[in-house]
């Protein structure tokens, strides 16, 4: 799918929590497959509310004779988030995309952990669907501070059941799966044992700061999906940098929003 303003219209909507919802977006001509961990720009078509385009991942895709399809799953947080649910059925949507840098799925081998916190599960949800087509085994820790803020964990559980993977739930107050943040219970596991020979995340930054901590003692690879507001996607407005490991920046929507936990000097957050 090379850079470029594809027109859409939204085909459905799913709540998934109180304050999370799924969206699908028909697309109006054929694109190549996006590579999990990019993501795309959207807004309404023909309006001017929300002015910026929004930045979501990918959380899906798929092709049909009428152009494809895409994923996304959206936290409200305020007036322009809030828009996206409330807009109706069959309106139209202007895509810009795919943007930035995905998972290295050419290169994973053994077995992978994936690791979602808050609105994470996008990109690894998409990525799971590239590892079955691999015959990568994965297993997905899902986290959030109790059960009625999982994200996606039905879904998540279904998938596990039918592939090769396996989902394992961590909620801070034990509401469901096992008690703790779930880098805690990440490490648990890698401690007791359990084979990891990559680290794939996406949630929060001090979610992703404590994995990379997790990654450097345990010496396992880590790849992170960095979340930051964008106003332009492409590099331009600078409004999405993070501090790089031995100086200088990074922008999120280019050298990102993938790129190895040990690219980033997590002390500067």
């Amino acid at each position: 799918m090379g850079r470029r303003n594809v027109s859409a219209r939204l085909a459905g909507r799913i709540d998934l929590t109180a304050d999370t919802f799924s969206l699908r977006l028909q697309l109006d001509e054929p694109v190549d497959r996006p590579v999990p961990g990019q993501f795309v720009m959207i807004r309404p078509a023909g309006g001017s509310q929300p002015f910026w385009r929004r930045a979501f991942s990918v959380a899906g895709f798929g092709t049909d004779g009428d152009g494809g399809w895409l994923d996304l799953m959206i936290k409200i947080a305020g007036p322009g988030t809030r828009a996206w649910h409330e807009l109706p059925t069959g309106a139209a949507v202007e895509v810009l995309g795919p943007l930035g840098s995905g998972f290295p799925v050419e290169a994973v081998h053994g077995r992978l952990a994936l690791v979602a916190g808050g609105i994470g599960l996008p990109p690894l949800l998409y990525a799971i669907g590239e590892l079955e087509r691999r015959g990568v085994a994965w297993d997905l820790y899902l986290g959030a501070p109790a059960a009625p803020a999982l994200v996606g964990a039905d879904i998540c559980a279904e998938r596990a059941k039918a592939g090769r993977g396996r989902l394992i739930i961590a909620t801070d107050d034990g509401s469901r799966g096992e008690r703790g943040v779930v880098t805690e219970v990440l490490e648990r596991h890698i401690e007791a044992g359990e084979r990891v020979d990559a680290l794939w995340s996406c949630g929060p930054m001090p979610m992703l700061a404590a994995l990379a901590a997790v990654a450097e003692r345990t010496n396992v690879e880590a790849y992170v999906a960095l979340e930051e507001r964008m106003a332009c996607g492409l590099g331009v407005c600078l409004g999405c940098i993070v501090p790089a490991a031995g100086g200088g920046h990074l922008r999120v929507c280019r050298e990102g929003p993938v790129v190895p936990a040990s690219r980033i000097d997590w002390s500067r957050m």
